[in-house]
């Protein structure tokens, strides 16, 4: 990995943690600006997650996900409104028993693993 890699993995990291829930639009607004590249990230099943991140941004947000630094949970279309960008697809309702016959945008959000894990509750916790 090279610096500049290394910086934009730590630059991202710090991003989700100051903001915590953050939505590609803001990550896309933060770390992209206006650029609109002909990327996408996607699930199996023609499920869309974010369209036009340029690749370096895509390689340091897998990258973190895959490292375990950040976590991805399914988000709601009225964050992404908040955040001033939306994809032109329909929103994905419900996972698909098999894929999708059209693309359908799957929303989500990222956030650290740290501030996920001190949510979660403790097998000690008194019920």
């Amino acid at each position: 990995m090279t610096d500049e890699e290394r910086a934009l993995r730590e630059a991202i990291h710090s991003f989700v943690e100051h903001h915590d829930y953050v939505t590609f639009a803001a990550l896309h607004r933060e770390f992209a600006g206006d650029a609109r590249d002909g990327t996408e990230i996607s699930l199996p099943g023609n499920r869309i997650i974010w369209l036009g991140l340029p690749k370096p941004v895509i390689d340091a947000v897998l990258g973190l996900l895959a490292e375990g630094e950040l976590s991805a949970i399914p988000g709601h279309v009225s964050a992404y409104r908040r955040d001033g960008r939306v994809l032109p697809l329909p929103v994905e309702k419900a996972p698909p028993r098999g894929a999708h016959p059209e693309p359908r945008w799957f929303p989500v959000l990222l956030r650290t693993m740290a501030a996920v894990r001190a949510e979660a509750p403790t097998e000690d916790a008194d019920v």
